[in-house]
């Protein structure tokens, strides 16, 4: 007779289960209050019988981990949104999109339009140039790109790929027609 194979227990979850699990998880992601409460409640759909939803008990452990990682500052939504501009403005990302991300990531809208408005007014730059300045320099395009590419048949592609990442049409005029000191100017 055939050896029966042994079926995965799933084990209980528990309120110390999640707390576990946040501080692991938030020892590896930044995270604002409502993605950690995400993460816990898959978490507990993994865990449970048949990937069965959350009790209303579970959701209050979750809630109470969640509210319990605020109150010990392991999870700060207004640093969390801060840190994630500056990522995003690096990586050059325009503030629509930064502000899209944010509202993604569960950045409640009076924080994010209070992080933008800052970034804003805190330079006298134009944050979206300074992004089109990062993002032509990451992706060479403009006065980055290589000399062995054709400058007239890559122009119309590499505006493309601009429109697509979310920069106006006369800032993608702007930049794409910079030399490469002005870029390195505007990006220092």
């Amino acid at each position: 007779m055939p050896a029966e194979k042994k079926q995965k227990r799933t084990k209980p979850v528990t309120q110390a289960y999640l707390d576990r699990a946040a501080v692991h998880y938030l020892g590896r992601f930044a995270s604002t209050h409502a993605n950690l409460m995400k993460v816990l409640e898959r978490k507990i759909r993994r865990r449970n019988e048949e990937n069965a939803p959350a009790t209303d008990e579970q959701l209050g452990w979750v809630r109470a981990v969640a509210d319990q990682c605020v109150e010990y500052g392991y999870v700060d939504d207004a640093l969390y949104a801060r840190q994630r501009l500056t990522v995003l403005l690096r990586k050059g990302k325009p503030l629509k999109m930064i502000a899209q991300d944010l509202r993604y990531k569960g950045v409640p809208d009076e924080i994010a339009h209070t992080v933008l408005n800052e970034a804003n007014s805190d330079n006298d730059k134009d944050m979206d140039l300074l992004a089109a300045a990062a993002y032509v320099r990451r992706r060479r395009f403009g006065a980055f790109r290589r000399a062995e590419y054709d400058a007239a048949e890559k122009l119309k592609k590499e505006k493309a790929a601009m429109m697509r990442a979310g920069f106006s049409y006369s800032m993608i005029t702007k930049i794409l027609a910079a030399t490469e000191d002005e870029l390195l100017t505007l990006l220092r």
